[in-house]
């Protein structure tokens, strides 16, 4: 059986560069320069695999470079080749041992093609998602960025009513809600929300109100007394000419416009996310996990794809990377190391999130968080990426076994949630003290 090895050094405008090398790591024929297009990839994998058997394994190894690395690798899988992506940081050290002071496409496509002469430590063949389950991580990927956009215009609106109307905060129902955000949009002038008074005021709110909010009863009344007293005293504490509200009005009424916005592209998003979810895990059986909700469920699925392409339990933890750095010398381990940078940055956010409430439910994973916390002496954050490590497991079993996760006690017996957590409060409740004494990490010494 023939080993050959193929370098790809993907451009995002330009020309890409494939250095093919055989099983000793000798070129083959110059180097090939192409595009993305039909008629050049089909020059690519014919040169690639030229003088080859059906049996004969070619390795393409690549940078994911954006997505241009996407359309290449799709039609080189279905050529036959094994797909190989490596992190920049690698190829980067690698080109400082190798060729410090050269800096090419050629010499890059070259130095891809030789990494695995460096042993295969790492070199994981890519996988190649499905249409939907490509469409369901980008989805979801989407959606977190329009959170995230979200809470950043909370904040500027928060800091911004703080110092120019600072009593308004406190007068206002939560600042996320409908009501609050009609307010703002329209009245955030003192002077102006005081003209109103508190009749019209308190209708508005009524026809603005939603939510948990009561349409009846005495809460629009009460929010627009509160709101009138805010209003006289901050224009107790500027005079006319000491803020411009109008412009202010503005800006904030703009940042509300984009919040709206945001939020109507997030419940067309969810309406997607929710099918693809049902297309692909139709019983759902990963949202029965514990911290594992409708958010998080679909979110990871996007990332995870497919069980099957780990194949175990620990390589699924370590896709995930939620596992610290290793320092030893001399014989001498440092414990309390970070988190490493390897393993999917978005697995690690979300299962650290399921885990904070995973431990709340599930007796096992609260147990774990106890041990680390009270035992071993870490700090929370410690504990929750101990507590997500074996949330890892419970979704390999779950996906592979095909079946819903059922809580047990510590015996091994079915248990329902409030049992769960009648155990977990009386058995594994952490000390306040002691979680005080460790909200910070505290670095290893010595």
């Amino acid at each position: 059986m023939t080993t050959r090895t193929v370098g790809i050094d993907l451009a995002i405008r330009g020309l890409h560069v494939a250095h093919v090398l055989d099983g000793d790591g000798q070129s083959l024929g110059s180097p090939i320069r192409f595009r993305a297009e039909v008629k050049d990839l089909e020059q690519l994998v014919a040169r690639v695999r030229a003088g080859l058997g059906p049996s004969d394994v070619v390795q393409v190894v690549m940078e994911p470079t954006g997505m241009s690395w996407f359309p290449v690798a799709l039609w080189l899988q279905k050529a036959g080749c094994v797909i190989i992506r490596v992190k920049g940081k690698r190829v980067k050290a690698l080109r400082r041992y190798l060729s410090e002071h050269v800096k090419s496409d050629l010499s890059d496509a070259d130095l891809l093609g030789r990494i695995p002469r460096f042993g295969q430590h790492g070199l994981v063949p890519q996988h190649i998602p499905s249409a939907a389950q490509h469409a369901l991580g980008r989805l979801t990927k989407q959606r977190r960025r329009y959170t995230e956009e979200i809470c950043s215009i909370r904040r500027r609106v928060r800091d911004l009513i703080r110092w120019a109307h600072p009593s308004l905060e406190h007068a206002l129902p939560e600042l996320s809600t409908q009501v609050s955000r009609a307010i703002l949009l329209h009245y955030l002038n003192p002077r102006k929300m005081t003209r109103l008074g508190a009749g019209r005021l308190a209708a508005f709110i009524r026809a603005n109100v939603g939510g948990n909010h009561p349409v009846h009863g005495d809460f629009a009344e009460n929010v627009a007394l509160r709101l009138i007293a805010a209003a006289r005293e901050t224009s107790q504490l500027y005079r006319d000419d000491e803020v411009d509200y109008d412009l202010l009005q503005l800006e904030i009424s703009q940042e509300i416009q984009r919040w709206e916005g945001l939020r109507e592209h997030i419940k067309a998003l969810d309406e997607q996310i929710e099918r693809l979810y049902r297309d692909l895990d139709p019983s759902a059986h990963l949202r029965s996990i514990p911290g594992i909700g409708p958010l998080l469920g679909p979110s990871l699925l996007g990332v995870v794809h497919d069980w099957t392409r780990f194949g175990s339990q620990r390589r699924l933890r370590g896709f995930c990377g939620l596992f610290p750095k290793r320092n030893e010398s001399g014989g001498v381990t440092r414990p309390g190391q970070k988190i490493g940078k390897g393993g999917s940055n978005r697995a690690k956010r979300d299962l650290i999130l399921a885990a904070d409430v995973a431990r709340t439910v599930d007796p096992g994973l609260a147990q774990v968080y106890y041990r680390m916390m009270v035992d071993k002496g870490k700090h929370h954050r410690q504990a929750l990426c101990a507590v997500a490590t074996r949330l890892v497991n419970r979704i390999h079993m779950v996906l592979k076994q095909g079946r819903p996760y059922e809580l047990r006690d510590l015996d091994g017996r079915p248990i329902t949630v409030a049992e769960a957590k009648a155990l977990i409060e009386s058995h594994f409740t952490v000390p306040r003290e002691l979680r005080q004494a460790r909200t910070r990490c505290r670095r290893a010494t010595g």
